[in-house]
This record gives C-alpha cells, sequence and structure tokens, in this order.
C-alpha cells in the first residue's frame, strides 16, 4: 500500500494561491493602505511570480473586488455576532472569542486591522467593507446599551464611544504586533478583557 498522498487538482492548487494572494493583500494594505497596493507587489509577497495576480484576477480593480469578498467573509467568522448572551458579558465574550481567532491565525490580524482602523469612506477597501465596520461598532454599542439597562454597565459610559475605544485597542494591539511579531497577542488579550470589564462594570471606579 504506497504512503505517498494523492496529487492535488489543478483547481486545489489555484484555490491555494488565490487564498495565499488574497492573504497577502491583507497585509499589504495593512501595512501600506490601499492606494500604494499593486498586484505586482502581491505576487511577490505571496512567494509567486509579480505577474501572477494579473493572469488569476485580471485587473486591480477585480482583486480589490475578491479581496473585499475574502475580508468579508472572513471577518464574520473572527468577529461572530454573539446570539446566546446579553449586555456585559456578551461584550466580553466577544472580546475573548476575536483574540483565540487573532492569536490562532496571523492573518485574522491584518483582517482585524484592515477592516476596522480607518473609519474614512474613501479609504474603505469597498462599501461592503465599510458597512461591516460600522455593524461591528454598532454591535458592540448595542451590548453597552443593553448592559446599562441590565444595571451590569455603568449609566455614565457612552455606547457609541465606548464601542470606538475598543476597536481602537483592537486594532492598536494588531499594530504592535505588526511592529513586533514576537509580542504576545493572547496575553494582550486578557489584558483588554479585564481593562474593558473594570472601566464598564456597574460600582468599578471610571
Amino acid at each position: 500500500m504506497s504512503g505517498t498522498r494523492p496529487r492535488r487538482t489543478q483547481e486545489e492548487r489555484r484555490d491555494e494561491s488565490e487564498q495565499r494572494m488574497l492573504a497577502a493583500g491583507l497585509r499589504l494594505v495593512a501595512e501600506q493602505g490601499i492606494e500604494k497596493l499593486t498586484l505586482a507587489d502581491v505576487g511577490k509577497t505571496a512567494g509567486y511570480s509579480r505577474g501572477l495576480p494579473a493572469h488569476h484576477f485580471g485587473s486591480k480593480e477585480q482583486y480589490l473586488k475578491a479581496l473585499a469578498s475574502y475580508a468579508t467573509i472572513e471577518f464574520e467568522k473572527t468577529v461572530p455576532i454573539e446570539d446566546r448572551l446579553s449586555g456585559l458579558p456578551a461584550l466580553l465574550e466577544l472580546i475573548r472569542t476575536v483574540f483565540v481567532h487573532l492569536t490562532a491565525d496571523p492573518t485574522r490580524l491584518l483582517l482585524t486591522q484592515v477592516v476596522l482602523r480607518d473609519p474614512r469612506k474613501e479609504q474603505a477597501l469597498s462599501g461592503e467593507v465599510g458597512a461591516l465596520r460600522d455593524k461591528t461598532l454598532a454591535t458592540l454599542a448595542q451590548h453597552v446599551r443593553t448592559g446599562i439597562a441590565a444595571g451590569q454597565i455603568r449609566a455614565s459610559v457612552d455606547p457609541e464611544m465606548a464601542s470606538l475605544f475598543l476597536a481602537a485597542s483592537i486594532c492598536g494591539v494588531v499594530e504592535t504586533w505588526m511592529a513586533n511579531p514576537d509580542f504576545d497577542v493572547a496575553a494582550a488579550g486578557t489584558q483588554l478583557i479585564e481593562l474593558t470589564r473594570h472601566a464598564l462594570e456597574q460600582g468599578k471606579s471610571p
């Protein structure tokens, strides 16, 4: 009985190369923005020829459409909408889940940065990704409102401000990791959960 693995089909190789090129695009957008992104750099960063992205996607416009779709699908896996819990417990569980994903897959660190970092509409990867950012902030804010109504969170907390601070804190962790890949993302996530609990919880000092 042979122990060799079956050879991958051309379609499987194509799928793998496209995933690698999309992940490379996330890194480039996170590091330098959309304007400086080139298909040649995508190919080089992914470990392929500079011309392969153009061969697969056709144009930068088509590549960015694929990247936006990829970002939307993967981000929704990274930042799930918590429906089992509400208020402060849901908020803390959502942060915990996000950091579980971020720690497990560096691509998700870049993905989170691309979606949450820049609120300017003209800088968004697409309207779909901009809407995803708005939806995420709205979800965080709603958990804060529910927590206030339930007496879990101090009434003086502004839900929209709190959601912006949380998103900025997550992006700050990612930026630190981008500058220093040895940075302990898991420890940072644990600390952020504790700081969030202390800052928001009813009866705690602001």
